[in-house]
């Protein structure tokens, strides 16, 4: 059984874990200094992002420092600092809306699919949309784009606190929208399987074998593999 750890006092960012003599020190992906309440602050720090989103994809990440955000955005270091005390950490921010862009932009593809569409093709767009993000996400930032990788890897394990990541809401609406071909008897335990596929499969490519993610055969057997899970009945 998974066992969740708590971040020590004074490691901030970190997991740790005890037993016997074995500690596990686990590095997490910087996170905003704060969260923008008022109207003002947010639309500061949505400016940061978007002025550091269009640097990154149009510069690269090593145009990226906290001068060069300055100079770009028309803000005030001291004032950056108040949210992103690196530029890690606005990286994670911007990584965190490129998930959001692909969770609504997945949904609503599931909802476009023609009514002749099948499960194979919803399963399809979603792998081959999710694939194609990862790789772009690691031509943006490899080392932010690894590292997130195994914090995802953590929180499926509950290794640390869990977050809400895109494919948890995806997959509802993907068996809600073929629900009639879904015909495993167990939808708890497949739905539970698919999950666990959808979401370790695509990192493990990413962190090992990061060639493979624009790959039509990759996408081609994965979809196999889960419309197989998700399809079969089970003999009577």
């Amino acid at each position: 059984m998974a066992r969740r750890l708590e971040p020590t006092p004074g490691n901030e960012g970190t997991a740790t874990s005890s037993r016997g003599h074995d500690n596990v020190l686990v590095e997490l992906p910087a996170r905003p200094r704060k969260q923008p309440k008022q109207a003002r602050s947010v639309a500061l720090v949505d400016a940061l992002k978007t002025a550091g989103r269009e640097i990154l994809e149009g510069e690269g990440r090593e145009a990226l420092s906290i001068y060069r955000l300055s100079d770009y955005s028309g803000v005030a270091i001291s004032s950056i600092y108040e949210y992103f005390p690196t530029i890690e950490s606005l990286i994670g921010a911007i990584f965190e809306d490129y998930r959001a862009d692909v969770r609504q932009q997945v949904i609503a593809n599931i909802h476009a699919l023609p009514a002749s569409a099948t499960l194979y093709d919803g399963i399809e767009m979603i792998l081959r949309t999710g694939l194609a993000a990862l790789h772009r996400w690691l031509q943006v930032d490899s080392e932010l784009s690894i590292k997130s990788a195994y914090y995802g890897e953590l929180v499926r394990l509950e290794i640390v606190k869990p977050e809400r990541f895109w494919i948890s809401v995806v997959i509802p609406a993907l068996v809600q929208r073929f629900s009639d071909q879904v015909l495993v008897r167990d939808r708890e335990k497949a739905g539970f399987l698919a999950y666990q596929a959808v979401t370790a499969l695509p990192r493990a490519l990413l962190i090992e074998k990061p060639e493979y993610l624009l790959d039509d055969d990759t996408v081609r057997l994965l979809t196999r593999m889960l419309h197989a899970l998700l399809t079969t009945a089970d003999p009577e």
